[in-house]
């Protein structure tokens, strides 16, 4: 989430959903130490997931009971949820994982992506381990307002034109504080992030490990490093993707820092859109076509096909979204593009995907659990000394994403107080010998590279700063250079030389032979849709493909491509299915390149994975991709 000085939405970078499609192979300042519990033989209960989310039979899934308070040790307690990829070798110990927020769902993302991220790391000596902080999703996770409520709230008129816009607004400004108070009392004070590094040495702890290692992302790097912080002798090695660090800021980058950074990384994606015939967006002057179309939603909102408006703040939402990850960009482009003829569709699943809300209208928790772990870890944004030359300067330095800014906005104080007493921040201060690498990028909206300079300064000689040139936020999986120096740090212990830089990955291109794919009966024209390739998980980084329909069932469309293949001088390897209700058949090129066609049936986007892309897919019909994947 884009909010005073927090990072963010978790990253892009770390989505793996679909990737399965695209293989071929058959709290405080408590001083360092403080807090120490040692370590004991493992007590968790792994089991088989229930959970839907957690369809890979290969996962497990445990609870751990830790106290509200660390005070009160026999007082009220918080049930944590846990998921893991079991180690498959000799186990060596556990990497824990976060993807950001704060609020972002750990356990979520393992269980959705977590063999991916496993494998490519290639953690086959450790436990790959998220779970869902303290206050999040299924550990207590804050809701103060229904989803009836949030859905009122999320994308009101932030240009007021009538009385009635305006009081919608003013009722909303301190309905979120109020509510959590009532519902939850003092004990909001408790979901800070001095709280959750004690839940992870409890992790550590039930797991029987006396050091563990870390992975995080966005907030889940200043999580990592106030652990580091408080627990120095139980770190084993860090990384830490797309680093955030608020402890140092003054009032005016507290607010400036993300605005700048989200300015500059608009003006990164409406320069490719307007290079790129692939945005559907493009025209001679895409920053113009932006504005334009942002004033008509303002004036004009159109309606969605589940009655909600789709206007400016809806439209802004989106954009912020597309910004996290260029392999957005082209999403973004379509969304625009459809919502200029009066299909708001697009913009409002990259909006709501940015906020939480599913397409049953349910929201997790990251909206509500973002603001008050913000609050009570102290890194809400201060009240500025003159609010009206902090707008000024703001507007100027982010004239669109600082468009809507007003002095009421510096409210942030205001709703922490009306939730809690002030709470500090956790200054950072690492004092062990366990090897860091820290990633930031040139180009990060979210997190930009200034605060992975102050982490790494902050974190003392144990720290390595890589530098990442390209676009996005978030670059494990989404960088071969970076994931491979977070891999080697995490298995290895080896840290990167000093100065390292790691430049974007280059497209793949399409190979000579694809020319020689012969046209299938049944088979229906190419079907253009970046959002459905982003669903599947293919990056242009990773693969060149096409993506068809057809009204064949997957079992039927690989039946009519072999023999057309085989004749055409493609050897058939073999055939197998990465996920339910798939096929995917695997072939030769006459060069020796692997070429897949890999087919989904309507009742594969029924899963949890995939079910957000079923308004993609036309009724009925198959989903048909041809792909090429680069052997390494």
């Amino acid at each position: 989430m884009m909010q005073s000085n927090a990072p963010g939405a978790p990253s892009a970078g770390t989505d793996t959903t679909g990737t399965a499609t695209t293989g071929t192979d058959t709290t405080g300042t408590d001083t360092a130490g403080t807090g120490d519990t040692g370590a004991s033989g493992g007590t968790l209960d792994w089991q088989k997931c229930d959970d839907p989310k957690a369809t890979d039979p290969s996962l497990q899934c445990a609870t751990l009971t830790v106290p509200l308070d660390e005070a009160k040790p026999e007082g009220d307690t918080i049930d944590l949820a846990l998921i893991r990829v079991p180690a498959t070798g000799k186990r060596t110990g556990a990497v824990l994982f976060n993807p950001g927020g704060p609020g972002g769902s750990g356990f979520d993302s393992i269980a959705q992506g977590g063999t991916t991220i496993s494998s490519e790391l290639g953690l086959t000596a450790f436990d790959l381990v998220g779970f869902d902080p303290r206050g999040v999703d299924r550990s207590n996770g804050i809701r103060c307002l229904t989803d009836a409520e949030q859905d009122a709230d999320a994308y009101l008129d932030d240009t007021p034109d009538t009385p009635q816009e305006q009081a919608a607004l003013d009722a909303s400004d301190m309905a979120f504080a109020t509510a959590c108070k009532a519902k939850y009392g003092d004990s909001l004070q408790y979901y800070s992030t001095t709280n959750t590094a004690r839940d992870m040495d409890a992790i550590r702890v039930a797991m029987g490990d006396q050091t563990i290692s870390y992975l995080g992302i966005s907030y889940g790097t200043y999580l990592g490093a106030v652990y580091a912080t408080m627990f120095p002798d139980h770190i084993r090695g860090l990384v830490l993707d797309s680093a955030f660090e608020p402890s140092g800021d003054t009032v005016e980058q507290q607010y400036e820092t993300q605005l700048v950074g989200f300015e500059h990384a608009f003006d990164d994606w409406a320069s490719w859109c307007q290079d790129h015939t692939e945005c559907a967006f493009t025209t001679t002057d895409v920053p113009a076509a932006w504005d334009a179309l942002i004033t008509q939603l303002d004036a004009n909102p159109v309606k969605n096909a589940d009655g909600r408006m789709g206007n400016q703040a809806v439209m802004r939402a989106a954009t912020l979204a597309a910004l996290y990850s260029k392999s957005d960009w082209p999403v973004l482009g379509d969304a625009l593009a459809d919502a200029a003829k009066g299909d708001p569709a697009g913009i409002f699943r990259l909006a709501d995907g940015y906020s939480g809300r599913d397409d049953k209208g349910h929201y997790d928790t990251i909206q509500q659990s973002f603001t008050v772990i913000g609050c009570a870890s102290g890194i809400e944004g201060d009240t500025p000394p003159d609010p009206a030359a902090l707008v000024a300067e703001l507007k100027s330095k982010a004239p669109r994403f600082a468009a809507t800014l007003t002095v009421d906005d510096f409210d942030g104080q205001a709703q922490c107080l009306a939730m809690m007493p002030a709470q500090p921040i956790n200054k950072l201060g690492y004092s062990g010998k366990a090897p860091i690498v820290i990633i930031g990028g040139t180009n990060d909206p979210a997190t930009p590279f200034r605060w992975a300079q102050e982490m790494t300064k902050d974190l003392g000689n144990s720290a390595t700063l890589v530098t990442y040139t390209g676009e996005g936020h978030g670059q494990l999986l989404a960088s071969k250079c970076v994931t491979k120096i977070e891999a080697a740090l995490l298995t290895q212990l080896k840290s990167p030389a000093k100065d390292t830089t790691c430049d974007p990955d280059p497209d793949i291109v399409r190979p000579d032979w694809w020319g020689s794919i012969p046209t299938v009966n049944g088979i229906d024209p190419v079907l253009d849709s970046p959002e459905l390739d982003q669903a599947l998980g293919l990056t242009t980084t990773d693969v060149y493909s096409e993506i068809h329909t057809s009204a064949l069932t997957a079992k039927d469309v690989l039946a009519a491509y072999e023999p057309e293949l085989t004749a055409a001088g493609f050897t058939y390897v073999g055939e197998q299915q990465p996920i339910p209700d798939s096929q995917q058949s695997v072939f030769k090129a006459t060069n020796g390149d692997f070429f897949s066609v890999f087919a989904l049936d309507p009742a594969a986007f029924q899963s949890a994975d995939l079910s957000s892309a079923a308004s993609l897919v036309p009724d009925g019909k198959t989903v048909v991709v041809l792909l090429y994947v680069p052997q390494s």
